[in-house]
């Protein structure tokens, strides 16, 4: 082997590459055949020759006299398993093609040297042969197809999802973990070269064309699942940016979720039926309004009236159940309604003549106490649930000790020399106190003063905030489905915590927080991608559901992280070097896995090179 340099001209600029060749006796004479690209070398000429002896010694195993550089031993290795994966994938690619015949199965000896016997290039496969598979029951090629997405967007595309599910990181971080660590472009069969402006690039596409995709993986999950989607789940979310974000129209200041308000913010709106399967995402400014938001979503709703089973009812909570949003949802035809109530008192004898019913909830965890009323064509439903109770008094609590240790503060500090007793300060103290605890409004307060001083601060807690202690742990659920019982009405409003499972793992197991893009454009495709994997995820959970596997996904992946690809190599007695490219033996976890999903347990043939 030797290296030689080659120029090329191109539009009167000079191009320059390095190959390793070797020499080969053909029929018609010697000739050269090149054996790798190794781009533009930066080491002196007089090495070249060391650094070519160097990869033949590493691709047959043979121990070097003499010690040499160690930068082109260095450089060696790297070439050297640039050349073994390459000729593994060829061979790979041609029994795939049907250019080789069949792996034999009858035993086959050598002779080896175990003293040479090395493992290399272990990437992960499990999870990847989970998610592509599970794309390819959606039917994620053939859309793409359809909206002229050529093999090579494809197969970005598909190696997007994969690695926010997989390996959730930016496009960057993706690129190295497909080229350093994963397998998944032995599963896809492609050799696509992998750098991150093309997954940007792709990441746009989709979400240029993300109405299309949604509703098509919708569809596809519906005849898949046999979905009935008679209960639409919809709810808002936020999620912040690291660094500033300028000139920007989604990234706007908000109160956040996630208790960031230090950050400016980007709104996600989703639709999810009962079974957590998504129907359909927008994504809004991150100061938009929620009640506003839920008209063009009903829009899109009604225009697949013709692909549900069933009349729809929406579920939504007290922050978008306003008033005017339950007349929207009256006005369409074959939309009911569940809805948190956001009256907080109603007159005297309301739930007088009703009936107290207990019940719990089906982990048998959380004891319900319910109340039905029907006036008017609506039913309201009063819940009052213990752990509710336990949770929001521990919380008011907390709040009410503050606030009455800082007022005491102020209280205390009046009679004590130099502290300021005005009025105005006064007044603006305790208003700050107000707002930092909101519990304020909860307490009657007098402040007296002569002459502008202040001499005594007296409190208590006002009938409000009396009320507010008694009403700890209850809420008012409001429905036009007056054939629905107590319980029936508490078991669809508590289905929407299947859209904010939806959220949790959108930002914790999919990587959708934080955003680090700068441009509108960036940010929505993030989202969108983000918004695919949780697709294809939610039909990978209902699979492993019905067959009793209920890990979260981050939990999944760690099991079928173990599941990797290697490749051995080790030297003969007639002085050949073998490799051996295999998927290590799942264990029984990752069987019961692959069972659930109806998967093999080794999706990747073994192949073997001999150098």
């Amino acid at each position: 082997m030797f290296i030689r340099e080659s120029t090329k001209l191109k539009k009167n600029k000079k191009y320059i590459q390095h190959q390793l060749v070797e020499s080969i006796r053909t029929p018609n004479g010697p000739r050269q055949k090149m054996i790798l690209n190794l781009g533009i070398l930066d080491i002196p000429k007089d090495k070249w020759k060391e650094l070519a002896n160097t990869i033949e010694s590493e691709l047959h195993k043979e121990i070097l006299l003499f010690s040499g550089d160690p930068e082109i031993e260095k450089l060696a290795k790297h070439y050297a398993r640039i050349i073994i994966r390459e000729k593994i994938n060829k061979e790979n690619e041609n029994i795939n093609r049907g250019h080789q015949p069949p792996q034999q199965e009858e035993p086959q000896y050598e002779t080896v040297d175990i003293n040479s016997t090395t493992t290399s290039d272990c990437r992960t496969l499990g999870a990847e042969h989970v998610v592509i598979m599970t794309m390819l029951d959606y039917g994620f090629d053939k859309i793409l197809s359809e909206l002229e997405f050529n093999n090579k967007q494809i197969a970005y595309a598909k190696i997007l999802v994969a690695g926010r599910l997989v390996h959730p990181a930016s496009e960057r971080e993706t690129t190295i973990w497909v080229n350093e660590n994963s397998a998944i472009c032995e599963l896809l069969q492609t050799d696509v070269n992998i750098y991150d402006n093309a997954l940007h690039r792709t990441a746009c596409l989709l979400y240029k064309n993300h109405e299309q995709i949604e509703q098509r993986l919708s569809q596809n999950a519906r005849d898949l699942f046999n979905l009935k989607e008679t209960i639409i789940l919809y709810d808002l979310t936020n999620t912040y940016f690291e660094g500033t974000k300028q000139n920007s129209r989604l990234a706007q200041p908000a109160r956040s979720k996630e208790g960031r308000n230090d950050r400016p913010l980007v709104t996600l709106a989703l639709t999810v039926d009962e079974n957590g399967f998504p129907k359909q995402s927008r994504i809004l400014e991150g100061n938009i309004s929620e009640p506003g938001t839920l008209e063009n979503m009903l829009n899109k709703l009604s225009k697949e009236n013709d692909c549900f089973f069933a009349e729809k009812t929406i579920v939504i909570d007290a922050g978008i159940a306003s008033d005017n949003n339950i007349e929207i949802i009256k006005n369409f035809v074959g939309f009911k309604y569940v809805a948190v109530s956001r009256k907080q008192s109603y007159e005297n004898g309301f739930w007088d003549d009703c009936v107290e019913k207990e019940v719990k909830t089906a982990d048998q965890k959380v004891q319900l106490r319910l109340k039905l009323a029907k006036k008017d064509g609506e039913a309201f439903l009063l819940c009052h649930s213990e752990a509710k109770e336990a949770k929001e008094k521990a919380i008011l609590e907390k709040k009410l000790l503050n606030f009455e240790k800082a007022l005491n503060k102020i209280k205390n500090g009046l009679t004590k020399k130099g502290t300021r007793k005005k009025y105005a300060t006064i007044i603006e103290r305790i208003g700050r106190i107000k707002e930092r605890y909101s519990v304020g409004s909860l307490y009657d307060i007098n402040v007296k003063e002569i002459n502008g001083i202040v001499t005594q601060i007296e409190y208590s807690k006002s009938p409000k905030g009396e009320a507010k202690e008694r009403k700890t742990g209850e809420y008012v659920i409001r429905t036009n489905r007056l054939d629905l019982n107590e319980e029936e009405i508490s078991v669809i409003h508590r289905s929407l915590t299947t859209v904010e499972n939806s959220f949790r793992s959108m930002k914790s197991h999919l990587g959708l927080r934080p955003i680090h893009h700068k441009r509108d454009d960036a940010t929505a495709a993030h989202i969108f991608v983000t918004v695919i994997a949780y697709h294809i995820l939610a039909g990978i959970s209902k699979k492993l559901r019905a067959n009793g596997i209920n890990y979260n996904w981050e939990t999944i992946r760690s099991i079928l992280s173990k599941h990797v690809r290697v490749t051995t190599s080790f030297k003969t007695k007639d002085q050949s070097t073998i490799c051996l490219r295999n998927s290590t033996v799942p264990t029984l976890r990752q069987q019961a896995i692959y069972k659930s999903l109806n998967l093999t347990q080794q999706p990747l043939k073994k192949v073997k090179i001999t150098i």
